[in-house]
């Protein structure tokens, strides 16, 4: 049944709570260092470069564990964990509500009562930014119907719970735009000094 409830959900996906946060952190990171995020054009470039680092990290980090791994079901690909729940990693909205242009397919995968993938309950892996946009704010794990969450774990509030781990990683600059933090402002010629005290010297 494509429908779920929190405790089914953390009967299964508890133990992988820990690597899920891990890797949300890391395909951040990866982002944060790459080349693209100076001169990024539209955030769904940012979106995009996550998506595909958290896939990449979590087929390494899965790879011949038990109970969890990276597939493709039909043309979503994301984690199957003990062949009960497809769960696809998603940037979320303050609402965490992940955004897709609403073709028939996207309808569909949001629509609880639809039964895609033979009985497998569908489940997003949701990360929002914080007003900067330069951090991860919160991760949790959701089940969506249609336009509305039917339920959400915290996954931060959890790891602080039960004492599990989160990988520190270096922090990033603050202040402004990865551009505008790398174009640093030409600092006044002795010419432009003069000048600019001349002015101020005016009535």
């Amino acid at each position: 049944m494509p429908f779920a409830t929190e405790s089914q959900v953390n009967s299964t996906l508890k133990p992988y709570y820990p690597d899920l946060i891990d890797l949300i952190y890391q395909a951040h990171y990866d982002w944060a260092q790459s080349p693209f995020s100076a001169s990024m054009q539209d955030p769904k470039v940012r979106a995009t470069l996550i998506w595909n680092q958290f896939l990449a990290r979590a087929k390494k980090t899965f790879e011949g564990r038990e109970g969890i791994s990276v597939q493709v079901m039909r043309h979503w690909q994301g984690l199957v964990v003990g062949n009960s729940f497809f769960v696809r990693m998603k940037k979320g909205t303050n609402q965490l509500l992940s955004r897709n242009y609403p073709t028939q397919a996207a309808l569909d995968f949001n629509d609880a009562s639809v039964d895609l993938f033979e009985g497998v309950v569908r489940l997003e892996l949701v990360y929002t930014l914080n007003d900067l946009q330069t951090e991860v704010d919160r991760i949790v794990i959701a089940q969506r119907h249609r336009s509305k969450l039917l339920w959400s774990i915290d996954l931060l509030d959890s790891a602080e719970d039960h004492g599990q781990s989160v990988i520190s990683l270096p922090k990033q600059p603050t202040g402004g735009t990865p551009a505008e933090r790398m174009i640093k402002p030409k600092k006044p010629t002795e010419e432009s000094q003069v000048k600019r005290e001349a002015n101020d010297g005016r009535t």
